[in-house]
């Protein structure tokens, strides 16, 4: 009888610190990711804006995206927590014909130019999957 109560005290203790570290984990990751996207957004603000939207930028051409795998961090011990990024940039409708839109000298006499870079950052806690978004727009 003590036995039988030493395993099931024992499998209780297990399950409590499973879910411990399942919740520990989760918050650990959702940091991770908040910081990643941050950081994305940073680099979407700073990228020259000819860099930003030529053929060479990281942001594809909407309706193309570039999707590349990435480590947002380790976790204790160095496991590494990886997500998918996808990114792509969409012209303002009003700019000009050379920078994508279908603007012309009436609808924009000053010649402007806006791009919206959006990154999508895919990642998985358990089974559950996440998304985090940020957009950036640029203009000249």
């Amino acid at each position: 009888m003590s036995y039988a109560t030493l395993v099931i005290v024992a499998l209780m203790s297990l399950k409590a610190a499973v879910n411990a570290t399942f919740g520990q984990a989760w918050t650990v990751k959702q940091t991770m990711s908040d910081a990643f996207i941050t950081r994305e957004s940073a680099l979407a603000s700073r990228i020259p804006f000819d860099t930003a939207t030529t053929n060479g930028s990281p942001w594809a051409l909407h309706p193309g995206v570039s999707t590349s795998v990435v480590t947002i961090g380790r976790l204790p011990g160095g496991t590494p927590v990886t997500a998918t990024l996808h990114r792509t940039r969409i012209p303002d409708p009003n700019n000009l014909p050379t920078a994508g839109g279908s603007g012309n000298a009436l609808t924009n006499p000053a010649e402007t130019e806006a791009w919206s870079l959006q990154s999508i950052l895919v990642y998985q806690v358990a089974e559950k999957t996440y998304y985090k978004s940020r957009t950036v727009l640029r203009n000249r």
